[in-house]
């Protein structure tokens, strides 16, 4: 036990209890590779049609500044990745995402990015540097649009990635990192009719 009159083993105890929450933060905010729990987090999974939620059609400013709202999407189906440029599973997936935007493209498949508590700056010189060419939304440090995605993924999993049918449910959902074989197999099925 530590005893207030030293102030310097309490300030080091007091460091540590921060440094352990910050990390288990981190862990769980960025694709941390703990086991699954009940949440999912770690986990992909399809919903059968009958089974499906209604994404919310989320609308807001994109990194570059211009205006968008998912519903001038309807009809399509929407990849939706959430993401930030201080996650290194985000970029480390990236390029997978981008691959598969530009085969799906002409199928009737929209991308869409949501990057979260992160700086527009960094942000915009992520987009460039990994040469994504799909629209992404900028969340700001209040989570508007994410606050929207309560019980639709998991909140605290960044990156994740979904994936919305046609009439707008949520078909897919990897609270994960994803390659381009796992987000062309989902989007295969999606668009498959299943």
């Amino acid at each position: 036990m530590l005893r207030r009159t030293d102030g310097t083993r309490r300030s080091v105890a007091v460091l540590s209890v921060m440094t352990a929450a910050a990390l288990a933060f981190g862990l769980t905010a960025c694709g941390g590779s703990g086991s699954k729990n009940k949440d999912g987090l770690g986990t992909a999974a399809a919903f059968s049609v009958n089974d499906r939620k209604q994404f919310p059609m989320l609308s807001g400013t994109t990194l570059d500044g211009s205006k968008l709202d998912l519903s001038s999407f309807k009809g399509k189906v929407i990849v939706v990745n959430i993401w930030g440029s201080w996650c290194d599973p985000c970029q480390a997936e990236a390029p997978y995402l981008e691959h598969a935007n530009e085969a799906y493209r002409d199928k009737g498949v929209q991308f869409v990015g949501i990057d979260t508590r992160d700086n527009t700056g960094q942000a915009q010189a992520f987009v460039k540097a990994k040469q994504i060419s799909y629209p992404n939304l900028f969340d700001d440090g209040n989570e508007t649009l994410l606050g929207q995605l309560a019980g639709i993924t998991s909140l605290a999993s960044v990156p994740s990635t979904l994936i919305i049918d046609k009439n707008g449910g949520l078909a897919w959902r990897a609270l994960r990192p994803v390659d381009f074989n796992d987000v062309s197999a989902a989007l295969d099925t999606v668009l498959s009719g299943k």
